[in-house]
Order: structure tokens, then C-alpha cells, then sequence
């Protein structure tokens, strides 16, 4: 359908949508749209085109989705005062963007992305949003050195990903803060003179602002903009100021869009989907690949010892191997353990004993990763063949030498249908704990 945008009002798009110029001249968080060019309007997302003049577009709505047309500008005043003062700075410029969920720090990030672009900057924008991605798949840390102003950056190529394997920061602070320092290295080697972190929504609460502190305090960014106006951010705010930080407020634009719990669900699984985009089951030997992560086999089996597990638990051990510090007994699905067993257990060997059920490594997500740890694409685990050795994964990368396992599992269609607590794999019997 053709809409007309008088100049001077905004047309606001709802995904899942296409809108292609027929004529004008209109601008979405500051980044001109070419006639030639689509705007795609991804589910969950909402995107503003402004009219500079009297304007016409073709409108594709998918499933659900909406437009409106509002007068004025959607972006508040702020955010050009904001980028200003950033702006202004000679210097390297890295910026942290922080506020609560639905908040507007996605769109912050774009509009002054594409501003510092049309300014000359070489300009990285980094993801640390492991729950509501933009740039890669759900649960990993995402960096694109931009080329051109963008609508979207879920639209971007990652320039380098790092997978952390679960779509909330709280039980992975270090290693969350550790990845983003790495992007950031990664992208000053790259060229960039103006970095933008992109960080998550959890914001309230002690933990959260603990955490807050511990990552500014990593970054070190030339300023951290909080996004004002959503959620109790005072604590937060003053937290940052004992802290020295150059922080700047900036306003929630009136018209943001609010996502529930089941959307940014929804969102993450069409992310899911689309980085398993031409999957199919490749099965590779398991000492081919180091497996490590949530779940860790080395492929190694020992005879001997699966020969005595067999004898004390009366075949309930498919599999069994000897690691560094405990010995990894793999059981049959829904086998049980008595007391008896255990107390035979202990006494027969003198080392920890991890106990993995056969098939509790089934749909779970994994990076699949190169020689040197660099991320290669994602993956889901089918199976592990003990009988044969291999382990089955549902991918479209063909060549990788290592399988981080995660904590989130998937069906076969790329729902999420859980995320598994730490150590939930696997039972640990020691001498003098019964678990």
C-alpha cells in the first residue's frame, strides 16, 4: 500500500514490515533512505522515518504488524544535545549506553552511530546484550565496524562474535566483561576512533548495579549516557558519579516500543532461527573436536574402567573416560542410583566421579569455534553416539575444531524450552558428600 508523509511528521513502522521510498526524502534515527534501498522492519522493532519533505512510501505489513503517522519528530531533543557533547571530545571516543529494558538504548546506539558516521568517524558498535541481541545470535557478545548509516543493526555483519552461552549476564559477570574488553581491543586494532557498548537491561538492584560499577569501571568509556525517564535509575546514576564517570542523561523517547516477555522470547528464537539458517545434522568423531563448556567430553573412552562400572551398576554405564581430576561416567537415560550402588562406588575408586545421563546434552546451543577459539556460527546438539564415538549437531558450518557447549536448549524448531542451571548436567559423587 503507498502512504503519504506530509514534512515535518513521522511515520511509525511496526515489524514485521518492508517500506520502500517512492518519493521525498525521509531519515530513520539520523541515517538518510535511499529509493533504492528497502527498510526492513524486523518483529519486535519499531522504526521511525521522518519526512523532510513531502514524502510517499510503499508499505509491506507482515503478521501483526502496524504504521502509524504521528507529527513531529520521535527522537527526543536530548539525544542531538547528548551526541553533541560527545561529539565534541578530540579525542578516542568510547561510549556506554545504559538503561532498563525497553528503554531506548538500541535505538541511542543507532542514532548516534549513524550521527559520529555522517561526521567522518570510523565507528564500532559493540552488542553486550546477551538476551536482546542485535548484532549475532542470542547469548553471545557481538562487534560490527560500521560502513554506511544503518536503520537496524540486527542488519549488520558481526566483524567478531564471542559466545557466552546464556541470555542473562547475572551469573557471568566476568566473563561478559571480560568479552566486551576484548571487543573493544578488537576494534581499536581495527581502526575505530569512536566505539559505542550497547549494554543490557539489568539495571535495578543491588546486584545489578554492583555489576554496572564493575563493567564501567573495566570500560572506562569516555562517557556512559543513561537512558532517563524508565525504571528507577538513581541509584545507578549516583553510584556512577562516586565513581568519577562522565555520565550523561538523556531522555526515553515517548513513543519507544514495549515488548513483553513472550515477544523478546519471540525475538530471540527468530535470531535463533536465522543463524541456523540451512542447517542440517552433521556428525564428526568426538576426539576430532574439543568439547568443553556446559557439558565436556574428551572422547577418550576407557574399556577398563566402563568393564568395573558395568560390573558394579549392572550395566546401567554406556560410557566412561578418565579426566584430569574425576572420572566421567556416562549413565543410560532415566537410570537411578541406590545407596548401595554409591557406597560401591566410593569404594572401588578414590577420585571424584562426574555422572552424565545419556541424552542431557540433547538440543542444547554451542559455538562452534576454530583451532584458536574464534566463533565460527552456532549449533545445537542431537545426540552423542557413545557406541560410535560421535556427536551429532544440527548446523550450517561444515569445518570447526571445537564445540562450546552453553546453558540454553532448544527444540528442533529453534524454540527455547529451558536454560540449564550451572553443574545441572551432571551429578558429582565424592567421598564424604552424598548429593
Amino acid at each position: 500500500m503507498r502512504q503519504k508523509i506530509e514534512r515535518g511528521k513521522t511515520l511509525l513502522v511496526d515489524g514485521p514490515a518492508c517500506v520502500a521510498l517512492h518519493s521525498g526524502t525521509v531519515i530513520a534515527f539520523g541515517a538518510n533512505i535511499n529509493a533504492k534501498k528497502h527498510v526492513i522492519v524486523r518483529f519486535g522493532k519499531r522504526i521511525p522515518l521522518e519526512a523532510l519533505e513531502d514524502s510517499e512510501v510503499e508499505i509491506l505489513l507482515g503478521d501483526k504488524a502496524s504504521y502509524e503517522v504521528i507529527d513531529g519528530s520521535p527522537i527526543p531533543p536530548s539525544w542531538e544535545e547528548t551526541s553533541e557533547k560527545i561529539l565534541s571530545s578530540n579525542d578516542k571516543v568510547k561510549v556506554a549506553v545504559l538503561g532498563s529494558t525497553d528503554s531506548g538504548k538500541s535505538s541511542f546506539s543507532t542514532y548516534l552511530a549513524n550521527i559520529a558516521l555522517n561526521k567522518g568517524h570510523r565507528v564500532a558498535l559493540i552488542d553486550g546484550d546477551l538476551g536482546q541481541s542485535d548484532i549475532g545470535p542470542p547469548g553471545t557478545l557481538g562487534l560490527s565496524i560500521l560502513k554506511e548509516p544503518i536503520t537496524d543493526p540486527s542488519n549488520l555483519q558481526p566483524d567478531h562474535l564471542i559466545f557466552i552461552g546464556i541470555t542473562s549476564p547475572q551469573s557471568v559477570v566476568s566473563k561478559v566483561i571480560g568479552g566486551l574488553m576484548g571487543l573493544i581491543n578488537r576494534a581499536l586494532r581495527m581502526g575505530s576512533d569512536f566505539i559505542i557498548i550497547n549494554t543490557d537491561g539489568w539495571v535495578e538492584g543491588e546486584d545489578a548495579i554492583n555489576y554496572k560499577r564493575q563493567l564501567i569501571r573495566a570500560l572506562n568509556p569516555t562517557f556512559a549516557v543513561i537512558l532517563w525517564g524508565k525504571g528507577n535509575l538513581t541509584s545507578l546514576m549516583n553510584s556512577l558519579a562516586e565513581d568519577k564517570v562522565n555520565v550523561l542523561l538523556t531522555d526515553t523517547p515517548e513513543k519507544i516500543k514495549k515488548r513483553d516477555r513472550e515477544t523478546r522470547k519471540a525475538i530471540r528464537e527468530g535470531l535463533y532461527r536465522k543463524y541456523l539458517r540451512d542447517a542440517k545434522i552433521r556428525s564428526v568423531p568426538l576426539n576430532w573436536v574439543k568439547l568443553d563448556g556446559t557439558f565436556t567430553i574428551r572422547g577418550k573412552p576407557d574399556p577398563n574402567l566402563k568393564r568395573r562400572f558395568e560390573e558394579i551398576l549392572n550395566g546401567k554405564a554406556v560410557y566412561c573416560e578418565s579426566a584430569q581430576d574425576c572420572i566421567v561416567l556416562v549413565l543410560r537415560s532415566g537410570a537411578t542410583l541406590g545407596d548401595e550402588e554409591k557406597s560401591r562406588i566410593f569404594t572401588a575408586f578414590n577420585v571424584p566421579i562426574k555422572i552424565i545421563f545419556e541424552g542431557s546434552e540433547r538440543g542444547l546451543l554451542v559455538s562452534l569455534e576454530d583451532e584458536e577459539g574464534r566463533f565460527l556460527g552456532i549449533g545445537t546438539i542431537y545426540c552423542i553416539d557413545y557406541e560410535r564415538g560421535t556427536i551429532k549437531i544440527y548446523t550450517n558450518i561444515s569445518d570447526f575444531l571445537r564445540v562450546h557447549t552453553g546453558r540454553i536448549r532448544l527444540d528442533e524448531k529453534g524454540n527455547e524450552i529451558g536454560v540449564i542451571e550451572e553443574g545441572a548436567l551432571y551429578i558429582l559423587l565424592q567421598k564424604g558428600i552424598t548429593p
